[in-house]
C-alpha cells in the first residue's frame, strides 16, 4: 500500500470556492453561524499557505467590514449581519440596555479570530466586550452564550462556553497584570477553573459535570481553556500557577487514547441478492500503544479513526478533539496514538476528491469537518500545512499575530 498524500492544491481550491461562491443550499440553516464558517475558511487557507495576506487589499477590507457589521454597540458580536439590528434599536430604556438580538459568545470568539486575518483588533469595542463577557458568567463559574433583556444567562453549562470565554479574554486582555479597575471588570478565573475541574468524571474525561457522560469535544474545550489561562501542568505533579487544572491527568490521557477505533473497509458481496443495502462499516476494538490498558490492541488494522464517546462510530472531527487534547497535555503525548493509521484514515477514507474532508467515509465534504481534518493533520506535522496552536485552533504563526495585534490595540 503506497503512502497517501494530502492534495494541497485541491484543498486550496475547495476553500477558495467556499470563500468566493455561494455555498450549497444545505448551509441555509446556518445563517446565524456564518461567522463560524467565515473563520474556518480564512484559517484553513492560512494553514495551507494561501491566507488572507495573499488576498487583494479590497477583498480584505470587504471581509473586515462584514465582520464589523456584526459588532454590537455595547460589546460582543452576532453571527451574521442578518441578526444585527440598526444601532437605534439598542436603546437604554432606564433599566439597562435593551438587547433586541443580543450578542453571543461563539460569534464573538470567531469574529475576533477572523479579524486577526484581515486587519487589526483596534476597532473591536474592547472594554465593552470584556464587561459584557463578565455578565455571561454564572455564580458556579460556568458561562452562558448570551444574556437576555431580563438579565437571564442563556446556554448550557458545558465546557464549550468556558473555552470561548477564556479565549476571548486572552485575545482582548492578554496575560498582563490587571489594574484594580480592570480586576473589577474581569471574569472570576478561579471559579471558572473550579467548574472545569468539577466536570471531570470517573473515567478521566470531561463532561458538563461529573454526573454526565464524558465527551471528547468537552474534554478538548476544558483542556484548551486551562491551557489558555495557564493551568495546565508542566508535568503530572506540577502546575504553572494558582489552583491545579484537571484532577487526574493520567486517566485523562488513558481515556483519550482509548478513543481510537479500528475502521475496516466493507468487502463486496459476491451474491448481490443477499447484499445488505448501506451496511455500516465494521468497527473493531480499541487501540492502545502504551501499557496503560493492557491487552487492548487493534493489531494490523490499516485505518484508525476516533469516536467522541464509548461505543460510537468514528468521525473526522473527533480526530481533532482527541489529538489536540493530547497535544496540549504535552507534545510527546500524541506519540501514544497510532498516527500512521489515523493519517491513512483521514487521507484515504474521508478526504474527498474535490478537496476537503467528510464527516465519515463516503460523505461529502463540509466546512466543519474539512477544517478539523486539516487541523488534525497540522498537529501531526503533515508537510505543506503550517504548525497548529491547538488551544486556539489556528496556526502557531497566527497566534503570534493575534498577540501582536492585541498589544498594538492596548497601546493606543
Amino acid at each position: 500500500m503506497g503512502e497517501p498524500k494530502l492534495d494541497i492544491e485541491r484543498h486550496i481550491k475547495y476553500w477558495q470556492r467556499c470563500l468566493k461562491t455561494v455555498l450549497p443550499t444545505q448551509y441555509t440553516s446556518t445563517d446565524s453561524s456564518r461567522m463560524l464558517l467565515g473563520f474556518f475558511i480564512l484559517s484553513a487557507l492560512d494553514l495551507l499557505g494561501a491566507g488572507a495576506d495573499t488576498f487583494p487589499a479590497k477583498d480584505r477590507k470587504n471581509i473586515r467590514d462584514w465582520i464589523l457589521k456584526c459588532q454590537h454597540p455595547y460589546g460582543g458580536f452576532c453571527g451574521s449581519p442578518n441578526h444585527r439590528y440598526p444601532d437605534a434599536y439598542y436603546v437604554d430604556v432606564g433599566h439597562g440596555r435593551q438587547q433586541m438580538d443580543p450578542a453571543n459568545l461563539p460569534a464573538t470568539f470567531f469574529a475576533i479570530l477572523s479579524l486577526s486575518f484581515v486587519g487589526s483588533l483596534e476597532q473591536v469595542k474592547r472594554d465593552e466586550c470584556l464587561k459584557w463577557l463578565k455578565t455571561l458568567q454564572r455564580g458556579d463559574g460556568s458561562f452562558g452564550e448570551l444574556i437576555t433583556q431580563e438579565g437571564i444567562i442563556e446556554g448550557g453549562r458545558d465546557m464549550r462556553p468556558c473555552y470561548l470565554a477564556a479565549a476571548v479574554r486572552w485575545m482582548l486582555r492578554g496575560d498582563t497584570p490587571l489594574s484594580d479597575k480592570e480586576k473589577g471588570d474581569d471574569i472570576d478565573v478561579e471559579k471558572l477553573v473550579d467548574h472545569i475541574r468539577a466536570g471531570q468524571t470517573y473515567d478521566g474525561g470531561v463532561s458538563e459535570s461529573f454526573q454526565h457522560e464524558t465527551h471528547a469535544g468537552y474534554t478538548c474545550c476544558a483542556i484548551s481553556a486551562l491551557s489558555i489561562i495557564r493551568r495546565l501542568p508542566q508535568s503530572t505533579s506540577q502546575t504553572n500557577s494558582g489552583a491545579p487544572g484537571l484532577t487526574n491527568i493520567p486517566e485523562t490521557i488513558r481515556w483519550l487514547v482509548s478513543r481510537q477505533v479500528g475502521y475496516k473497509e466493507e468487502e463486496e458481496e459476491e451474491d448481490e441478492t443477499e447484499a445488505k443495502a448501506s451496511a455500516p462499516p465494521l468497527l473493531q476494538g480499541v487501540y492502545e500503544n502504551e501499557p496503560l490498558v493492557p491487552g487492548l490492541s487493534l493489531g494490523d488494522v490499516d485505518f484508525v479513526g476516533f469516536n467522541g464517546r464509548c461505543n460510537k462510530k468514528v468521525d473526522t472531527c473527533y480526530a481533532y478533539w482527541v489529538t489536540a487534547s493530547l497535544d496540549m497535555l504535552g507534545h510527546d503525548k500524541t506519540k501514544l496514538l497510532n498516527t500512521n493509521g489515523s493519517r491513512r484514515f483521514l487521507l484515504e477514507q474521508t478526504q474527498h476528491r474535490i478537496g476537503g474532508f467528510g464527516k465519515a467515509p463516503g460523505n461529502l465534504p463540509d466546512i466543519y469537518h474539512s477544517y478539523l481534518g486539516l487541523a488534525t493533520l497540522a498537529i501531526m506535522k503533515e508537510p505543506g500545512i503550517k504548525p497548529l496552536d491547538s488551544a486556539l485552533c489556528v496556526s502557531a504563526q497566527q497566534k503570534d499575530i493575534i498577540g501582536q495585534l492585541r498589544n498594538a490595540a492596548l497601546s493606543r
